[in-house]
Formats: C-alpha cells, sequence, structure tokens
C-alpha cells in the first residue's frame, strides 16, 4: 500500500502549475479565487476525475471511493468519472496506476483511446492514456473502467490517477482547444479489507454542488418564467446576455438573487427584459458569509443554462367601429 500520497498530490500540482499553458494559477484555485467572481486571476476551473462506485447523476458531496472484495471476482472493476465539464470537453490526459495487473481500459461508448501506452514492473502497473470524446460533453460523464486482474494477492487493490507519464500532462481540453487542469479530488480507489486510509479530502476545496433542472420559458405577460432545483449554496444567482451566456456570477445583468437551500425547487417570473430578443440564461449557486461575501460558487454545469426568445404580443379581437361605439353608450 502506497504512503507517499501526500507527495503525489503535490507532485500533481507541481506538474500542473509548471508544465501546462493554462490560464488559471492552481494555488490561487485553493487560496482565492473560490471567493471572487470567476473572471479573477483569469479563472480557470477545474475538472474533477475520480474513482466513484457511486451514482454519477449528480456531483456527489461525498465520493465513494473504496468497497470491499467480492470473494472471487477477476477482473476488478474501478469506475472513473469527470465532473464539471461545463464547457464540452473533447480530450482528456491521464495516468492509471496500480498496485496489480492494471490489464486494461475499457471507455465509454462516446469515448475512443487515442493513444495508450502500459508499463509493468514488478508490484507497479501503469497505463498512459490519451482519451478523445465523439463530441463535446457536459458533465457529470462515465470515463470508462480500469480493469485490475489481481495476480499479487495484494489487499487492497487500489489505482492511483496522476499526471500522463508520457506527455507531463494532466489535463482536459475543452471545445475551444483551450486546457484546463484535471484534477483528481480524492487519490483514486480501493478495492478490499485493508484500509490503511482511503478517500483523503481533496487539496483545493470542491466547489458548490451546481444549480440543476434550470428552464426558462415564456410566462404570462410577457414575462420569462424561470425554473430551477438550487445547488449547494445558500443563494441562487441567475445573469444574463443577449450575446452569449454569462460566464460568472458577475458577468451579465442580473436577473434575480434569492435565498436558496441546497436541492430547494424553485421559480421566479423575470419581467423588463429586452423584447424581440434570445436571451441567454445561467444560474449559479453561491454561498455567502454573515458579511455578504462570497466564500463559494459553483463551476457551473451545462444544465444550469438555458436560451429563450421573447416574442411577445398583445391578443386582440377583432371589433367594427359600431360595436366599440355601443359599449360606451
Amino acid at each position: 500500500m502506497k504512503r507517499t500520497k501526500p507527495l503525489l498530490i503535490c507532485a500533481i500540482v507541481v506538474l500542473a502549475t509548471t508544465l501546462l499553458p493554462l490560464k488559471g494559477d492552481l494555488c490561487a484555485q485553493c487560496y482565492g479565487s473560490l471567493m471572487l467572481s470567476p473572471g479573477f486571476f483569469e479563472f480557470d476551473y477545474l475538472v474533477r476525475v475520480c474513482v466513484h462506485f457511486g451514482d454519477i447523476s449528480s456531483l456527489p458531496e461525498d465520493v465513494q471511493c473504496c468497497r470491499c472484495r467480492v470473494q472471487g471476482e477477476t477482473p476488478i472493476e474501478f469506475p472513473i468519472c469527470a465532473y464539471n465539464l461545463h464547457e464540452g470537453i473533447e480530450r482528456l490526459e491521464f495516468t492509471i496506476e496500480s498496485n496489480d495487473s492494471l490489464a486494461v481500459f475499457s471507455p465509454e461508448s462516446y469515448f475512443s483511446i487515442i493513444s495508450s501506452v502500459k508499463v509493468c514492473l514488478p508490484g507497479y502497473y501503469r497505463m498512459d492514456l490519451i482519451l478523445e470524446a465523439c463530441q463535446p460533453l457536459c458533465g457529470p460523464v462515465l470515463v470508462g473502467y480500469a480493469q485490475v486482474i489481481p495476480v499479487t494477492g495484494e489487499d487492497p487493490v487500489w489505482v492511483e490517477l496522476v499526471p500522463n507519464r508520457q506527455t507531463k500532462r494532466m489535463i482536459a481540453t475543452d471545445m475551444y482547444c483551450d486546457y484546463h487542469y484535471l484534477f483528481s479530488p480524492h487519490h483514486g480507489g480501493y478495492v478490499g479489507n485493508a484500509y490503511l486510509y482511503a478517500c483523503q479530502r481533496p487539496l483545493c476545496d470542491e466547489p458548490n454542488m451546481p444549480v440543476e433542472d434550470f428552464y426558462a420559458d415564456i410566462g404570462k405577460a410577457c414575462a420569462v418564467k424561470l425554473i430551477w432545483r438550487a445547488g449547494g449554496g445558500n443563494r441562487t444567482v441567475i445573469r444574463y446576455r443577449t450575446d452569449r451566456y454569462p460566464t460568472g456570477y458577475e458577468d451579465g445583468e442580473l436577473a434575480l438573487e434569492l435565498d436558496s437551500a441546497p436541492g430547494e425547487s424553485q421559480y421566479f417570473y423575470h419581467t423588463n427584459m429586452p423584447r424581440q430578443t434570445l436571451i441567454y440564461y445561467k444560474a449559479f449557486s453561491i454561498t455567502r458569509d454573515a458579511g455578504g461575501f462570497v466564500v463559494r460558487d459553483s463551476f457551473v454545469e451545462c444544465s444550469s443554462a438555458d436560451t429563450v426568445f421573447t416574442d411577445c404580443q398583445i391578443a386582440a379581437e377583432p371589433a367594427s367601429w359600431g360595436a366599440i361605439k355601443k359599449k360606451f353608450k
């Protein structure tokens, strides 16, 4: 069992900050920019990749990265999931390491392997991967399964997710060909009974769970009805623009800011917006402290954006001038 995981995570940070031509600073992510507007320090969101044995339908507050071993289980499958792919991810680069025979990585149907290098040493197995998506993907997604065939008798069997040893990068590439940090919030996954430690906390605080099930529809009296399910913060902010989606909770025009509880179903009628215009809405989950300062916000998933065309007409009933005069006699 490895005992050098804190050093390994430090190595990830060093590689990410020194070798990648990225827009943000990972240290600022941990200690500054989560408290500020996403535009601060040329904000670069963190794409999370992890071994997660639970449901990926929403961002989990507690990633399930370990489970018991099933007697006679072979191969052992470690599901690798990715979160916070709100720009539409087309490419992933990372390495999987294991203490037992790492046989194969089986990607989901929307991913294909464009590069795979396998290294086998005594007690050490590694697979360097570059994956490409058939179309821009939003998160969360199941990336695929790392399959380990137990041959060494190790307990637990573990896998690590680290920077690609060939490219020296751990990145996600979006549909605009921009690089983003690919960050493993937990050290990997464990299957077995001998847990020395597991599910280490992330180096950086995780952002709020995002607003979900967000819809914008034309309602009564030319208002736009906004419907959503609140994210993990204590406030919901909805911003809009007429040229593109807002990039953060201070970008564009403010439609609303409301108190909210995680998972709460809410709605709001947006009035006095531009007419005959396509409006781009995006909803953000933020946390404000007692002083009103933002201390954390959501890195927005695709599901928290929508558009609506404000085409509003006043209903009229045809009538003759004679009929109108009769009404006022």
